[in-house]
């Protein structure tokens, strides 16, 4: 299983690497500027070299001491104390500049490559994640999606380049100790070869802390999102301990798995250098005759320089845990923003510009593969004409609306429109065509102006026209601000009645060729409803209106009754009676 989840891990980490810089030229830029970084880091720890060579004991004096002595030489310096502990202030000066800059330079890449992936998944879920996959999953998955985990894959970047530059670091500080001190580089592969096969131990727990989390994170997420939504149902049946426990429980064990990855992290990059400052007590202990001798500047040299390595190999190991942690996060990101749509090429697709006619000969459709709620339907729309579709709840009505709409690809037979196989319309402009009203009608932030245009330019003709078929205006007039007065969450301050004519009028304001109210009616008093059907059908006259109803009233009103039993269609023709 580890090495599973650590070879999708190393066959992701390619492609997320040139998605980055083919993406966001400024990465680029933050290699640079990392690279950078790390020479100035042991530029300033090399200037006190020469200081320490005096404690070398073989009376010779190091490589780098003598590049140094050189260009201090060629810069008119003295070979001083002060002269090598100006230059390496300045240099550390420079140093945490560049280090500033480079924490900056890599926060903002994530931070873009957040805003790119989350953008990219709420995108794919809106247009084009199939309604099978939406229903199978939770809304707990989508927001984990497009929020922690999208924040996650951001972060990849920043911990990524804080794992190459700790690399880059470690090796070329471990090549300057070797020139330093070759008998402290031994000691040090060692130590780092014993460090190795302890963590190699502890990354079984760092996989299995990681998928732990993701799991509990989306659960939270739902449970979050549904309590919010339903919390007066949750009131009403008493259930507020319930909720908040579970939800408090799941929170719980979400924390403490957080607290173990941190802990992992910190103690990556912490452990060694404790392990090694616990090494020099032993050894500088007055009593203990070791290193005698040995110049304090030199072991203070060395122990500085294996301080350093050990910090940024510790830096590297936890940056490569996050790395590891974070990209497993990305599967399913890849998966929703990396798929093309779930049709083909919008280029081989034909525009529909008018739908006077829908057909279908032996259509089966249903949400789960394998499990038909609907087989072997066949009926045809027309413009100009009313239908009724009816059946028990859970028979297939609104699945069928979903098909029409051509949110759900149909599991067999054949779907015409405007006689263009299903397969070869254009289903973004196909959505202009068909709308559906629901019974619940989904109130968003925002006025009752923008509830009813819902984004798209609406003239103050168009406005007042979907007004008053939709029944509105009288509730419209009675508003503090009319159209601009804003409406609470959810639409907590309408009826059921007003919100229904309030998405009646959202579709209506869209002039559809195809109109299809599914229950939308069911919330308003008889004379209301009449007063509304009775405008719909005029101003809809030449154009195609299905009812998925129960109403009786509506159902002796139109020209075909649509009836679904055991998965089966039958369509009745009857004389239309007008409403009265």
């Amino acid at each position: 299983m580890i090495s599973y989840g650590i070879g999708k891990v190393v066959r992701y980490l390619p492609r997320f690497t040139r998605f980055v810089f083919s993406n966001f030229p400024s990465a680029w830029f933050a290699v640079v500027v990392a690279v950078t970084g790390v020479l100035l880091e042991y530029g300033a720890l090399s200037v006190m070299i020469p200081l320490s060579d005096e404690g070398r004991g073989d009376g010779r004096s190091s490589a780098i001491a003598e590049v140094w002595r050189d260009i201090v030489s060629r810069l008119g310096l003295q070979d001083e104390p002060r002269t090598w502990l100006w230059l390496f202030i300045l240099l550390l000066g420079v140093r945490v500049a560049v280090g500033f800059c480079q924490i900056g330079l890599n926060t903002w890449v994530s931070k873009r490559i957040l805003a790119h992936l989350s953008g990219g998944t709420f995108s794919r879920v809106i247009v084009h994640e199939p309604l099978k996959e939406i229903y199978r999953r939770t809304v707990g998955y989508y927001t984990a999606l497009a929020g922690d985990e999208a924040v996650r894959i951001g972060q990849v970047f920043f911990h990524l380049a804080q794992m190459l530059s700790a690399v880059f670091a470690s090796i070329i500080g471990l090549v300057v100790l070797y020139l330093f001190s070759p008998p402290a580089f031994n000691l040090t592969l060692l130590f780092l070869f014993l460090s190795g096969l302890g963590i190699g131990i502890a990354a079984k727990w760092l996989f299995a802390w990681t998928n732990e989390s993701i799991g509990l994170s989306r659960e939270a997420n739902t449970m979050f999102i549904e309590a919010f939504n339903g919390i007066r149902s949750i009131r009403s049946m008493a259930g507020e301990q319930f909720a908040t426990q579970r939800y408090r429980d799941l929170i719980d064990r979400y924390s403490r798995v957080l607290f173990y990855l941190d802990l992992f992290n910190y103690g990556a990059r912490s452990v060694p250098a404790l392990i090694l400052i616990a090494l020099g007590v032993v050894v500088l202990f007055p009593s203990s005759g070791l290193l005698g001798d040995i110049s304090v500047v030199y072991f203070f040299t060395v122990t500085v320089m294996l301080i350093r390595v050990l910090s940024f190999l510790g830096t590297a190991v936890a940056s490569g845990g996050r790395v590891a942690i974070d990209l497993r996060s990305a599967f399913d990101i890849d998966d929703i923003i990396g798929r093309g749509p779930s049709t083909a090429p919008e280029k081989s697709k034909k525009p529909i510009t008018k739908v006077e006619n829908i057909a279908f000969n032996g259509l089966t459709c249903g949400y789960l593969d394998g499990q038909h709620v609907l087989g072997g339907a066949t009926a045809e729309l027309r413009a100009g004409r009313c239908y009724a579709l009816v059946g028990k709840s859970g028979s297939g009505k609104s699945m069928l609306s979903d098909v029409l709409l051509g949110l759900l690809e149909p599991s067999g037979g054949d779907l015409w429109i405007e006689a263009e196989p299903y397969e070869r319309v254009d289903l973004a402009s196909l959505r202009q065509k068909v709308m559906v009203v629901e019974q619940q009608t989904r109130i968003f932030s925002g006025s009752v102006r923008d509830n009813i245009a819902f984004g798209r330019p609406i003239s103050s003709a168009e406005m007042d026209f979907a007004v008053d078929v939709a029944g509105l205006r009288e509730f419209v007039n009675d508003l503090p601000r009319g159209l601009d007065t804003k409406l609470e969450y959810q639409g907590a301050n309408l009826s059921g009645g007003q919100r229904q004519r309030i998405g009646l009028a959202r579709a209506i304001a869209r002039r559809p060729d195809v109109l299809i109210l599914d229950e939308a009616t069911s919330a308003l008093d008889a004379q209301t409803r009449d007063a509304v059907l009775q405008r719909l059908r005029h101003e809809f006259k030449d154009a195609i209106l299905v009812f998925i109803t129960h109403d009786l009233h509506v159902i002796h009103s139109v020209d075909e009754i649509w009836r679904i039993k055991n998965g089966k269609l039958l369509v009745e023709t009857q004389q239309r009676k007008t409403a009265s």
